[in-house]
This record gives C-alpha cells, sequence and structure tokens, in this order.
C-alpha cells in the first residue's frame, strides 16, 4: 500500500481511499487514535497548516497510518517528503535513558558509600546511649536506693 502512497499524487486522498477501502470511518479512527475528525479531516484534504506543529504533525499521521492499516515509519517518510518539516528525521526511537554512558562503579564509591553508612549509624547509636531517659515510674534513683539502705542499717 506504501508504493500507493509514493505514486499517488495527492497524498490525503490516498490516505481517504485506504482508510475506506479498510471499512472505516474517520469517526472509528478518531474515537481509537483519540485524534479530533478535523484534525484527521485535515490529513485528508492536505490541509497541513490545519495539524498541530512538530513532532504532533508526525504523532498523527503515524497513528492514521497504523489504525487504518498502513505501516506508520513509511507512511511518515512519504508524508516527509511531501511536506517537510525542521525536525530531525525520523529514526529509531530512543529514550533518555539510553543515551547516557554506563559509568561502572569502582571500589572509591563503595568505600565512601560504606563510611557514610558507618558513620550514620555511630551517630544514632551514640545519640540512643547519650540521649537523657525519664526516670521509671515507681522506681527511686540509684543514689536515693544506696542512701536509703545505708541509713537503714545505721537504725538498726
Amino acid at each position: 500500500m506504501t508504493v500507493v502512497l509514493e505514486t499517488a499524487e495527492d497524498f490525503g486522498l490516498a490516505l481517504r481511499t485506504t482508510r475506506e477501502a479498510a471499512g472505516r470511518t474517520l469517526r472509528d479512527v478518531a474515537d481509537v487514535t483519540k485524534l479530533g475528525v478535523r484534525t484527521l479531516e485535515a490529513l485528508e484534504k492536505n490541509q497541513i497548516d490545519r495539524l498541530p506543529p512538530g513532532i504532533f504533525r508526525r504523532a498523527v499521521v503515524r497513528a492514521y497510518a497504523r489504525e487504518v492499516g498502513l505501516d506508520p515509519e513509511e507512511t511518515l517518510r512519504v508524508f516527509l517528503l511531501r511536506h517537510p518539516d525542521a525536525l530531525p528525521p525520523p529514526g529509531p526511537p530512543q529514550g533518555p535513558v539510553a543515551d547516557l554512558p554506563v559509568r561502572p562503579r569502582g571500589w572509591t564509591s563503595v568505600v565512601i558509600t560504606g563510611i557514610a553508612v558507618g558513620v550514620i549509624v555511630a551517630l544514632v547509636v551514640a545519640a540512643y546511649l547519650l540521649w537523657p531517659r525519664p526516670a521509671q515510674v515507681g522506681q527511686m534513683p540509684r543514689d536515693a536506693a544506696l542512701a536509703a539502705a545505708t541509713s537503714q542499717g545505721r537504725a538498726r
């Protein structure tokens, strides 16, 4: 079907013919792609200025092509030949993580992480041991108990 798009004089008409041959209405395509019927009509009428700009225009072409049974990337290629834009040429999708170089972790980062964890643990333990605790109910302080025992021993 891509050959028809390449050789067709009217790109939009070729898209419409393909959609109708697939037995789809504009409303069907709009419902599935979540694109407006007016946007799809503009694509079929070659009213490119009514399509959203930039990468969104490319997304409209891909979604439409996918829904009517065309190869989205090939359809976009033919579309861009007829209606070029200022964006870089389409290629395989890449996420931001795939573009970052992978840096192996050396022993230095492991040692620094270990030291940091050790310092935090030591601070938590020190705070626990040194933090003043309220006296327990019903229990005399140690010095008071010792004084009471001593005074009882003398009283006898």
